[in-house]
């Protein structure tokens, strides 16, 4: 009872004193916490056994398929997603039928950049690597779909619910990814295991989400924002993957291995505090645009700061004896796995943007993610042809950290009318 009084005592003067609510910030952390570890056995299963059991070649293949997927991600209206996190937060629950009407349809161009790409392959002689391409064409507009209940729940304030739906998922789709390993090592059998039960059990999770929501409020306010984001993301993800297409071309499937193993960690690290930008979204959507919101923002924004200069250094510290542990054949990586996790000094940026979706300040919002993408491509551009798979870290971290600053939330702009 005494820890119990004292842990509330402590939440109640550290939201005093931070003016941050604590202890809703701190059930959230838990939860996603307890999604993490889950994540963390998937990435075993999906990456520390596929590295270290499979060829380095066949590794590379699959990278690369999912670096070919991940840029259709163009045509999956990702912005989408946030107009119905913040939608349902305002209690319009028709955003989720509109936006997956609008997402299935025109995800349809996905399957056919797909193909394309699996044309190519094929005519290059890559037949399984072309045969991978097409198959996840086939898959691509109901995937899109499928992580829509993540969020449908987070705009319902139902993160317990969510964490358990996501743990569940990975533990399963862990199980089932093992067993595949263990009886086939070779591309085609991995790609369908790693797709298919994700598509099975988040389909199936977002159609009866869906079905539950009752139809209420306008559509048309969030879908502005889901437009720019939209659009927004067609050249983030572009950029995002651009650098391991080069790798590829310039350092072939082994520098491709090379840089996801030394960017594993760190991405797991990236993931987890993304995880907390639908929370931060749906809690900045419940309140005006105020001076008094935004310096509250503000000073989040530079604690995030401080909390990420910390995070580098456990990091750097802890690198050089866990990756040889995990991966012994990529002792070579510890120090671009450092240089890269710099990066994580970039991680206010997730405070800063949520407030502008909050409110709709489209201005900051394109400022922001144009600097991000034309850094991004240019950088890859020019260090990948010459340095490879180290080009690809250092790129990423230049840009990360030298965009960062453009996401404070600086003096109050008006948000673009609709």
């Amino acid at each position: 009872m005494r820890v119990h009084q004292f842990i509330s005592h402590l939440a109640t003067d550290l939201s005093t004193r931070l003016h941050l609510d604590v202890r809703f910030y701190g059930r959230s952390f838990f939860w996603m916490s307890l999604g993490q570890m889950s994540t963390v056995v998937r990435g075993i299963a999906t990456t520390f056994l596929m590295a270290r059991w499979i060829p380095r070649t066949t590794f590379g293949e699959f990278r690369y398929i999912l670096a070919m997927f991940g840029l259709a991600g163009i045509f999956s209206l990702s912005g989408i997603n946030t107009s119905v996190i913040r939608g349902i937060a305002k209690g319009d629950t028709v955003i989720a039928r509109v936006a997956a009407k609008r997402i299935f349809f025109f995800s349809l161009l996905g399957t056919l950049a797909l193909l394309g790409l699996g044309v190519e392959r094929y005519l290059r002689g890559e037949q399984t690597v072309a045969f991978g391409l097409a198959f996840t064409a086939i898959i691509f507009p109901f995937y899109s779909l499928s992580n829509m209940y993540g969020s449908i729940l987070t705009g319902k304030d139902e993160i317990k619910r969510l964490i358990k739906l996501a743990i569940t998922n990975n533990l399963l789709f862990s199980i089932l990814f093992f067993g595949i390993i263990l009886h086939w090592k070779t591309l085609i059998p991995l790609l369908i295991a790693y797709f298919g039960f994700d598509l099975l059990f988040r389909g199936y999770m977002t159609c009866r989400e869906i079905r539950k929501l009752p139809v209420a409020g306008s559509a048309k306010e969030h879908l502005h924002l889901g437009n720019h984001l939209s659009l927004i993301g067609i050249f983030q993800a572009i950029a995002f993957q651009l650098d391991q297409v080069l790798i590829q071309a310039f350092a072939g499937y082994n520098g491709l291995a090379n840089f996801s193993v030394a960017t594993l960690l760190p991405e797991q690290v990236k993931d987890f505090v993304n995880s907390m930008s639908g929370i931060i979204l749906k809690r900045f959507s419940r309140h005006e645009h105020t001076e008094s919101i935004l310096r509250q923002t503000r000073r989040h924004f530079r604690l995030a700061l401080l909390g990420s200069a910390v995070l580098v250094i456990g990091y750097c510290l802890c690198v050089p004896i866990v990756l040889p542990w995990l991966f012994p054949q990529y002792r070579t990586e510890v120090l671009p796995s450092m240089v890269y996790a710099l990066g994580f000094l970039a991680f206010p940026s997730i405070i800063g943007l949520s407030y502008f979706q909050a409110h709709q300040n489209i201005r900051a919002l394109w400022r922001f993610y144009a600097v991000n993408t034309i850094l991004q491509i240019s950088s890859n551009v020019v260090l990948i042809p010459f340095l490879g798979a180290w080009g690809g870290i250092l790129s990423k971290t230049f840009t990360r950290l030298a965009s960062a600053g453009l996401s404070y939330p600086a003096e109050s702009e008006k948000k673009e009318s609709v």
